[in-house]
């Protein structure tokens, strides 16, 4: 599987990018850009929808959606400030013109189709899809199920997790991290990082999401008498997020790093926890974990060093994460944990993250109170 280009990779524990230290009064200043939504009536789409209804420089111009097609959008997001409706996915596509940015919230078949005709047509785009967080196009096939229509691109698309790895302005395509992916790599990186960890020792992972995560789908084990009072693993050892966590993390630490990964769903409509497991050096201690976390994780808005294991009810309707850990000196294995909102910071929130960096602004315009951006 093919490494992150190297100068994707940011400086870890560096001064904060300039997109961060923008003054907000250039904010207010900025152009308007013209945004599509591919996937608006799914719940990432609707959250996407929800968060550019009071961004200030982006205005949405067509939200696709088959299933609701001629509804007005406001009958769904009340707050919707505008008469927009929600159109097909081919007359959104007709519709679009060079110099948009496409949000696409679709299967990641469906995303993989769709993006390089909307390149041909000079939008650029952000797939909330697992369709291009791969280099290796063999891997769409054992992970996703379908062969790669554009492998060429797969070099080409910047992994969005802005954190870690550079997003610059003039990038054309960037593909969105997973929910599962964001928590185990904000979990585990500053342990990559610093090299505290037994070279070659697989991770183990435990990660619980509430029932939004899985889509609007209609399937019997989504329904609400299957799932409350019920939790379940799932896709044990198939879940498509582990090549891209593991992708990610041989980035950071450069080396081959392996993922024992297990996803549960629990009786919730959102958020995330992921509980990861690593024999670390001898001698290691918690103390100089935390400075790990600190220092790698310093100078960024949206992830934050707790002084407790992470709860999912803090950073709900959030773009935040939440990170901690401890060595258990008995067994000389650190537990590491992250929170985030799978809609969130799991998706459109970071989404809006990244659109942000491709304009030039704050990351966090728009994620944020007014007070605080």
């Amino acid at each position: 599987m093919g490494a992150f280009r190297t100068r994707g990779l940011r400086q870890l524990g560096g001064s904060p990018p300039q997109s961060l230290t923008k003054p907000i009064s250039d904010v207010r200043s900025a152009r308007v850009t013209e945004a599509v939504i591919f996937g608006a009536s799914g719940y990432s789409g609707l959250e996407l929808l929800d968060i550019l209804a009071g961004h200030p420089a982006v205005t949405v111009v067509a939200a696709s959606s088959d299933r609701w097609a001629g509804e007005m959008v406001a009958e769904r997001l009340r707050r919707w400030p505008t008469d927009l409706r929600f159109t097909s996915h081919a007359e959104v596509f007709e519709a679009t013109r060079e110099g948009q940015i496409a949000l696409l919230a679709m299967p990641a078949e469906a995303s993989a189709d769709l993006a390089p005709r909307l390149l041909d047509r000079g939008l650029r785009v952000i797939d909330l899809s697992g369709a291009f967080r791969l280099r290796d196009p063999a891997a769409y096939e054992e992970w996703y199920g379908f062969t790669h229509p554009a492998p060429a691109l797969l070099d080409e698309a910047v992994y969005g997790l802005p954190e870690l790895f550079e997003v610059p302005a003039d990038a054309r395509l960037v593909a969105n991290p997973g929910c599962y992916a964001t928590a185990t790599i904000a979990a585990c990186a500053p342990l990559m990082a610093h090299h505290l960890l037994v070279p070659g020792a697989p991770l183990v992972a435990d990660g619980k999401s509430g029932v939004t995560g899985a889509g609007r789908s209609t399937k019997d084990e989504l329904m609400f008498p299957e799932v409350q009072e019920n939790l379940r693993a799932y896709r044990v050892g198939r879940h498509q997020h582990t090549p891209e966590v593991e992708q990610a993390l041989a980035a950071v630490s450069g080396r081959p790093v392996r993922l024992c990964f297990t996803a549960h769903l629990i009786p919730m409509r959102r958020g995330i926890l992921v509980s990861v497991y690593a024999p670390v050096h001898r001698g290691v201690s918690s103390i100089e974990v935390e400075r790990a976390y600190k220092e790698t994780l310093g100078g960024h808005p949206f992830m934050a060093w707790v002084d407790r294991p992470p709860e999912t009810a803090p950073v709900r309707g959030t773009n935040f994460v939440e990170v901690h850990a401890r060595v258990e000196p008995r067994t000389q294995m650190v537990c590491a944990f992250a929170a985030i909102d799978n809609l969130g910071k799991g998706a459109a929130g970071q989404a809006v993250q990244n659109l942000n960096l491709l304009l030039g602004l704050p990351e966090a315009t728009g994620l944020l109170p007014a007070g605080d951006a």
